[in-house]
């Protein structure tokens, strides 16, 4: 009986300390991401077409990158490096990966708040007007 109480007392301290470490590393990281930090503002989807275009694909490179090159030039000339804007893709569809697409708008974390609303709004604003046009140039 005593060795049965030793077990089971045993077992219970392994398991309190088995509940401890594990609610301890769920805290969250406390470290400062850095004054040269950057994260995703805002990102959206845009919807492509339902079958796969190469064409459409290949396009869109040239899509992104000069909604980027307009949007900066209106907002900050030619120095977009001043607040770290950037963007990416992500292809998001289900069956066929381009036939949805993530944009996502990327800046400095101390920017995001004054510069980001106005910034990744034009860039969207542009990316759809470039999407659509390209759409309508593919007879989509």
């Amino acid at each position: 009986m005593a060795s049965f109480l030793n077990n089971r007392a045993l077992c219970l301290a392994l398991a309190a300390a088995l509940l401890a470490a594990c609610s301890g590393s769920r805290q969250p990281s406390e470290k400062s991401a850095g004054p040269g930090a950057a994260s995703v503002f805002e990102a959206r989807t845009f919807k492509l077409s339902k079958t796969p275009d190469p064409d459409l694909e290949a396009a869109l490179g040239d899509v992104l990158s000069g909604a980027y090159q307009a949007v900066v030039k209106d907002h900050y000339g030619d120095d977009p490096m001043k607040i770290g804007f950037t963007y990416s893709m992500t292809p998001r569809g289900a069956v066929y990966p381009f036939s949805e697409i993530e944009v996502a708008c990327i800046m400095q974390d101390k920017y995001a708040r004054s510069k980001g609303p106005g910034l990744c709004g034009g860039f969207f604003k542009e990316v759809d007007l470039r999407v659509k046009k390209a759409l309508e140039q593919a007879g989509l």
